[in-house]
């Protein structure tokens, strides 16, 4: 029994942290590499070669030589990554019942990337947080 229960409470938690949190809706392929991009999830390696992928917490996202992507976050954030670009989405909560509550924390380990913010920049612009080593700004709007 005892098993049983330690089972289960290990399938919620890990329903529970590895929730989905958005997809890649657009992207140019790299033709030489067959694929958008390398995404590592845990201690797997995921090759993205169709659109539609969907994204978790504690993603991290690599693109090739000659890809691009755009992903869009359930608040609507929409992420562009460029060229040889590595994402790493350490954090992603959307509350829709209270903004308050939702957190967004990136973290860009080289390359390029535009963001255009959703819901939880605006209700909770504090929680939205891009770590980079090194960038140039542009603020449009």
């Amino acid at each position: 029994m005892i098993k049983k229960v330690l089972l289960f409470s290990f399938f919620i938690s890990s329903l529970l942290s590895a929730q989905d949190i958005g997809i890649i809706e657009k992207g140019k392929m790299d033709k030489f590499e067959h694929s958008f991009a390398l995404v590592t999830r845990g201690d797997k390696v995921l090759e993205v070669t169709k659109l539609g992928f969907i994204l978790q917490t504690n993603d991290l996202v690599k693109t090739f030589r000659k890809s691009s992507l755009q992903i869009r976050l359930k608040d609507n954030t929409i992420i562009k990554i460029g060229k040889k670009t590595t994402l790493k989405i350490e954090k992603y909560l959307f509350d829709k019942k209270n903004g308050k509550n939702s957190k967004a924390n990136f973290k860009i380990e080289n390359g390029t990337f535009q963001i255009k913010t959703g819901k939880i920049a605006d209700k909770a612009p504090k929680n939205f947080k891009i770590k980079t080593k090194f960038s140039t700004i542009g603020l449009r709007g």
